[in-house]
């Protein structure tokens, strides 16, 4: 296996790596969600790391083994796919920071943690228990205890912090990395790549 082969190996390996791991911290959000249904963006996001691990998997085989791979796939194809991968990891950490805006960096704030309490990201779906405010999923366990409640919440809106931050790292730094080593490579190489 060639230096630039092993590069690859190395980046999509990676990528592969923090793409389980997005999913996996969304996947605790989503089976922390008790009222209603999830939120979108915690869906799309299922939905972003899932199609990036299938393209790390894809290109990891193909520069591993599969090297016919890159007789059959155009390297512009394959380009294209690491580009949306980029952009869809971009678009969902761009959602998550939108989603994670009330939260005051994870402190109680101003609000007495009101903004924790609403952010439908962290708070496990709202439901309308004929008191003043609505009962939070993540927290049916803690009503005695406000304290540990929201103590909860922050946990939780760190790990929150951490996978959107995750989701930059993917989309930014390691697609964009793979699309230039693909496109040096491509322009090394005339139309064909030397690995996947």
């Amino acid at each position: 296996m060639g230096k630039s082969k092993v590069v690859t190996a190395v980046f999509r390996a990676l990528q592969l790596i923090l793409s389980i791991t997005v999913l996996a911290l969304t996947l605790t959000f989503l089976k922390g969600q008790v009222y209603g249904d999830p939120p979108t963006t915690t869906k799309f996001t299922i939905f972003v790391a899932a199609f990036t691990i299938v393209v790390a998997v894809a290109n990891l085989l193909g520069a591993i083994w599969w090297t016919w791979l890159e007789d059959i796939v155009p390297t512009i194809a394959l380009m294209a796919l690491d580009g949306i991968a980029a952009l869809l990891f971009i678009a969902a950490g761009i959602a998550w920071s939108i989603g994670l805006k009330d939260t005051h960096g994870c402190s109680l704030g101003d609000d007495d943690g009101r903004g924790l309490y609403f952010t439908g990201l962290i708070n496990g779906g709202l439901i309308d228990v004929g008191g003043s405010q609505p009962l939070a999923g993540y927290l049916r366990e803690d009503l005695k205890s406000p304290d540990l409640a929201f103590s909860r919440l922050q946990g939780l809106c760190h790990k929150a912090v951490a996978n959107q931050s995750l989701m930059f790292v993917v989309g930014v730094a390691l697609c964009g990395s793979l699309i230039g080593l693909r496109f040096w490579s491509y322009k090394r190489g005339g139309q064909k790549t030397t690995y996947v």
